[in-house]
């Protein structure tokens, strides 16, 4: 078997998008997903090829890593390979005889699911469970029940670059809930828009949610994979100051919709087992969870 494993270069990276997309299929694993390299790619399109490393077998590209950090590498395997032996076993042995090319950090750690030789020949050479997570889904073959959506007091928006200054505050309360200083919002801005103006941007629709006095109150980002394809919720989050109104689920619906609209067959989402605040907001906008999956670390 002739695998090898190589870093894109920058003018590649629409093809090796648009190769991760049609692996994108129902049941949706939770593997690495456009959206994914649509989210990372703030690091902006030379440091995105380099945080790359597609397999091909034969001159096909079968499967494609991104380092997350220094110690966290994201893998998909085409769904016709996931259960390859001989192919998995090649990856697993690139990752622990060359893992300089893969891991800068103390840690290795991998997120490989739904390819399920990998993480078999991975933990055959010693690899442990690490975070457990929850892939969860959305159908969207059939009319969303909206009435969560419909009964919230919002006014929800596509934004685009414009509205770069609320939409990254109101993220930034969410997940980091540190002040949001002059130097913190120039870097977050910058990110932000290298996101909406990059490679990747055709894949986005980016929405926040107004409240009735006008403020911003709620974002999220969903990515399509293609018509007929999961599409993806990354990230959604609500501002700190307007926790507990249902803003998470309807920011959560709308996305769907959005995702519907552009034709994709569901919504998909990740989130850490040990974040019940975002299981239960999923969940209550109506979305199924898969079986669960954990990271894979060297021990």
């Amino acid at each position: 078997m002739d695998v090898t494993y190589s870093v894109p270069a920058p003018e590649l990276l629409t093809a090796v998008v648009e190769q991760l997309a049609r692996w994108q299929v129902d049941p949706w694993a939770g593997h690495l997903h456009p959206g994914d390299l649509g989210w990372h790619s703030s690091v902006g399109p030379e440091q995105m090829a380099r945080d790359l490393r597609v397999w091909e077998l034969d001159g096909e590209a079968v499967a494609l890593g991104m380092l997350d950090g220094p110690e966290v590498l994201r893998i998909a395997v085409s769904p016709e390979l996931n259960q390859d032996q001989a192919l998995a076993q090649r990856i697993a042995d690139n990752l622990n005889e060359n893992a300089v090319d893969f891991f800068t950090g103390q840690e290795a750690i991998v997120e490989a699911r739904g390819a399920s030789a990998l993480r078999q020949a991975l933990r055959s050479s010693g690899w442990i469970d690490d975070d457990a997570w929850t892939p969860m889904t959305l159908a969207l073959s059939t009319p969303l029940d909206l009435a969560r959506l419909e009964a919230a007091p919002l006014n929800i928006v596509e934004v685009g670059p414009e509205a770069a200054a609320d939409w990254t505050s109101v993220h930034w309360s969410s997940f980091k809930g540190t002040p949001f200083t002059k130097d913190a919002r120039s870097w977050f801005v910058d990110r932000w828009t290298h996101i909406m103006t990059g490679p990747f941007a055709a894949r986005a629709q980016s929405l926040m949610a107004y409240d009735g006095s006008g403020q911003p109150v709620a974002v999220t980002t969903v990515w399509t994979a293609g018509e007929g394809r999961p599409g993806l919720v990354e990230p959604m989050g609500v501002h700190r100051d307007h926790h507990g109104r249902g803003y998470a689920t309807a920011i959560t619906l709308a996305g769907a919709r959005t995702l519907q609209r552009r034709g994709a067959s569901s919504a998909a989402v990740v989130a850490e087992n040990s974040n019940l605040a975002a299981l239960a907001t999923y969940r209550s906008a109506g979305f199924l969870t898969q079986e669960q999956v954990t990271d894979l670390k060297r021990a």
